[in-house]
């Protein structure tokens, strides 16, 4: 298959992908793993012992600490080499977003300048503007922060009433408004900040902290956490010089869904990295702790919260690497002219956006789920704050809202599959024949056996579009009313997704590596299957019961249900993978680059 007609997003939604289309973290190499070690290092040996501090907002430790971040080279990692960053790729790159998570409280600080803060300016910023502040955005000596979200604008974030009016000389944009929820903004020294250019033209500045007329409020209490700065900005006739604006004018919902879609996709991996901590905490607290005279982790009931946690996990890294590889892919494929192009960057993640929600949703719903779980195997324990996992757990909820709340992302890839269909770039094949699945057989027919089910949630989650489509048509499925709908296909097509990439990631290492003990992994991928089946089932009956009634709809359930395997001996396959897990110590499978 071409280069050009694999980077087409949604295509998981009709074509079966190859194994080798895909970025998987197993595949990193020595260098890529040895600036991993180096971030985990930095986390154990300067971060963690000052955790508490920075629980408390502690300055003196987090601005230190910050600056010593960027030491690390995590600032400069996809900024060009022209633009005098590191120019890392895209396994480097997931990898440092992944395991920023183990920064504990920091890591909001750090996502939030270098995720979101610093990416516009070295997408979209022009050559003076790099020249004044990228470079001190890269070695931490300042630190940006990302001011889009209004009191009266969260999800609706292109409807901000900030606005920016170009004075008599026409040297300067005066800007009034308010912002909230900014992150960084108690210690930032530059904002990407949203205005409306005489109230109708969205368009992006670069806003330095000094300006006369801002004014930073003070620290937001928020329930997780506790280690960032989060204040809401007031604007007051504030000068921004002309040649601050970012990209162009009224284009500046350009750079918004731009950095929204790249730091979805990054936020998918940071939740993957946190979601491996809570497991592990999980399974090392489970085979400590006894009750009744033996560890808890021998107790089926714990077994199976673990086997869970485990498979959900596995699959949360294997979407957020496979949609960064097509991410960056996509944005490596543009020749050197489209490289400096807004609208070809717009377009490039455009395409990709629904994926980048994929993926943020299930990453998120990951990590709040198994801190959720994690905190339950602790108990009583669990509720105290003397205990990791109350932090894990208050510090996760967050994930579901900024960025895009899961519902908003959920309706962004019902949407965007609509808007395909009407362009033509999607197509709905015929009504599949009920497929004959068979359970998987041995060890031989493992890969067959991981197609065939992902190819039967592939033909539901295809048939719940069409119906859906044939009942009300595109425009009608737009109506708020009939949220619902676009809710359930795009839940269904979550799960296929992340059932594809953890089946795909699989495939890929019992090819490179006939050698390698692929079993757990295997079994990973299995669980996470009978996962997205079960969600998959789910969405299916409440669309369908909107669509159908009586025998129709029993058809209808029945129709869905021959298209999925019979379901695999749950009891004994969770019992496996937590006896493998508690073995391991809690980490997940991974095989280093061959």
């Amino acid at each position: 298959m071409s280069v050009a007609s694999r980077l087409r997003g949604i295509r998981f939604l009709v074509d079966e992908s190859s194994p080798d289309e895909i970025v998987i973290p197993d595949d990193m190499g020595a260098d890529e793993r040895l600036l991993m070690r180096s971030i985990e290092e930095f986390a154990a040996q300067e971060v963690a012992p000052h955790l508490e501090r920075i629980e408390q907002r502690d300055e003196e430790v987090i601005l230190p600490l910050f600056r010593k971040a960027a030491d690390l080279g995590i600032f400069m990692a996809e900024v060009p080499e022209e633009h005098g960053g590191l120019g890392l790729n895209v396994l480097a790159i997931a990898g440092m977003s992944e395991k920023r998570s183990a920064f504990g409280g920091l890591a909001s600080t750090v996502f939030a300048h270098q995720g979101i803060g610093t990416l516009p300016l070295i997408n979209f910023g022009t050559e003076a503007q790099r020249a004044r502040y990228l470079q001190r955005c890269m070695d931490g000596r300042i630190m940006a922060a990302f001011a889009l979200t209004e009191p009266g604008s969260g999800s609706d974030a292109m409807n901000i009433r900030t606005t920016a009016v170009l004075d008599e000389r026409g040297t300067h944009y005066v800007v009034n408004g308010a912002k909230q929820w900014i992150t960084n903004a108690g210690w930032a020294d530059l904002f990407i900040l949203f205005a409306k250019v005489d109230g109708t033209r969205f368009t992006a500045f670069l806003l330095e902290r000094e300006t006369p007329g801002l004014t930073v409020g003070p620290h937001e209490r928020l329930l997780g956490l506790h280690g960032s700065s989060v204040c809401a900005l007031t604007l007051e006739d504030v000068a921004i010089p002309v040649e601050n604006v970012l990209g162009e004018i009224g284009k500046g919902h350009r750079v918004a869904l731009c950095t929204l879609n790249l730091g979805r996709m990054k936020m998918a991996a940071n939740c993957a990295g946190t979601s491996k901590k809570a497991l592990a905490t999980a399974c090392a607290y489970a085979a400590e702790r006894q009750q009744f005279g033996r560890p808890i982790a021998s107790f089926g009931l714990i077994q199976a919260k673990l086997a869970e946690m485990a498979a959900r996990a596995y699959a949360a890294e294997s979407v957020a690497y496979r949609t960064a590889g097509l991410v960056y892919t996509a944005l490596g494929a543009l020749d050197d002219g489209a490289r400096d192009s807004l609208d070809a960057k717009l377009a490039t993640l455009a395409e990709f956006s629904a994926e980048c929600a994929m993926a943020k949703v299930f990453g998120t719903e990951t990590y709040h789920g198994l801190a959720d779980e994690a905190l339950q195997i602790f108990g009583g324990n669990g509720f105290s704050e003397d205990y990791p996992v109350a932090r894990m757990y208050r510090d996760s909820r967050i994930t579901r809202i900024y960025e895009g709340t899961s519902e908003i992302c959920r309706l962004s890839i019902g949407k965007a599959m609509l808007k395909r269909l009407d362009r033509g770039s999607l197509e709905l094949p015929r009504p599949i024949l009920p497929l004959r699945l068979e359970a998987p057989g041995g060890d031989p027919a493992r890969a067959a056996a991981l197609r065939g089910p992902v190819a039967g949630l592939r033909a539901i989650c295809l048939d719940l579009l069409s119906q859906a489509v044939a009942r009300f048509g595109t425009d009608r499925l737009l109506d708020d009313d009939r949220q619902g709908y676009l809710g359930a296909i795009a839940t269904a097509a979550i799960e296929l997704y992340a059932a594809e990439s953890t089946a795909l990631r699989v495939r890929r290492l019992e090819e490179s590596r006939p050698g390698a003990d692929t079993s757990l992994a295997a079994e990973l991928a299995r669980l996470a299957f009978e996962r997205a089946a079960g969600r998959v089932r789910q969405e299916a009956a409440a669309l369908l019961s909107g669509l159908h009634a009586g025998d129709d709809l029993r058809d209808a359930l029945a129709a869905v249900d021959r298209r999925l395997p019979l379901p695999a001996d749950r009891i004994a396959l969770d019992g496996r993978i937590a006896r493998a897990l508690i073995e391991r110590g809690g980490a997940l499978p991974d095989f280093a680059a061959a």
